[in-house]
């Protein structure tokens, strides 16, 4: 009788030893990745030449996080850029939004001063005089290629979707900027050549809303414009070239359609060049001449009808 007592002691002790890890081993809780093996998921990518330094955020679909023209952040880091879009009765989807779903990255490429130069991780500065970063994505059903040119002069950046099958939009924003809120006034050109001027002054509506060629905002601290060039008007069902006239940023949106079907395989590719322009003293000679030196490297493209 001990002996069986001794022996159920001994088993009951031996199985209280290890209560939980027999029956429940440990798990990991590794997030499932989002992005195509290879492509960081996380962390900034800062591009850098003589006069701008613009970082990427990988955990933003690897679009822009913020815009420096020498020392002064002339795009803020208060929004998303790049494109979003919203499908027919849902909710956003596009870089850094989750609402709908994410922006899903395969590729991405960087090519400094003409050399491909591989990204293994973030959290680096790349310089040159020429740095270009092309990106190749899924946002919702549209495939996307992006690219992002970075020299002395200017900021170029061109967007082209495919839709994979056919698709009905609430609403497609193709680029946006996050510029301060300390611009006073704005000029647009319109496709006609008419030049349209305005105030802006925390509104909080959308000022010029109406399709152009190019946009500036004028900041007198700073005695500097912000410019923004499409060599191609972005047309499309309602589009428009919008800037959201608020307290904590004046939000630049370059909006594709308010609301539009697609064909699968029915495709668009647009450009929009930007250029911070110093000595700039609020009567826009200087953002002239500027617009004028931009449109010969750049010239403005006829509309082809694509839809």
């Amino acid at each position: 009788m001990n002996r069986l007592l001794s022996a159920a002691w001994l088993t009951i002790t031996v199985l209280s030893a290890f209560p939980v890890s027999a029956a429940n081993p440990e798990t990991t809780d590794t997030p499932e990745r989002l992005y195509a093996d290879g492509v960081p998921e996380t962390g900034f990518l800062t591009l850098k030449t003589d006069n701008y330094t613009v970082p990427l955020d990988a955990a933003s679909g690897w679009t822009i996080e913020k815009m420096l023209y020498r020392d002064y952040e002339f795009g803020l880091n208060n929004g998303h850029y790049g494109t979003v879009l919203r499908p027919k009765g849902e909710q956003w989807w596009g870089t850094g939004h989750k609402e709908g779903g994410r922006e899903v990255v395969h590729q991405i490429k960087l090519i400094v001063d003409g050399k491909e130069t591989p990204i293994t991780k973030t959290d680096e500065t790349v310089t040159g005089t020429r740095i270009e970063f092309i990106k190749e994505s899924t946002i919702w059903k549209f495939k996307v290629r992006a690219e992002i040119i970075l020299t002395n002069s200017e900021i170029y950046e061109r967007t082209q979707m495919v839709a994979q099958e056919d698709v009905d939009l609430d609403l497609l924003y193709y680029f946006m900027h996050c510029f301060p809120p300390t611009s006073t006034k704005w000029m647009a050109q319109l496709p006609d050549g008419t030049i349209e001027t305005g105030p802006l002054s925390h509104s909080r509506k959308m000022a010029v809303s109406k399709n152009t060629t190019w946009v500036a905002q004028f900041n007198p601290k700073q005695q500097l414009s912000s410019l923004c060039y499409t060599p191609r008007v972005i047309g499309g069902n309602q589009s428009a070239s919008m800037i959201w006239d608020l307290d904590r940023y004046h939000k630049y949106y370059l909006r594709h359609n308010n609301g539009q079907s697609f064909k699968k395989g029915d495709q668009l590719d647009f450009t929009v060049i930007v250029k911070a322009i110093p000595n700039e003293t609020g009567d826009w000679q200087a953002t002239k001449k500027a617009v004028a030196e931009l449109m010969k490297s750049f010239p403005a493209e006829k509309q082809t009808g694509e839809k």
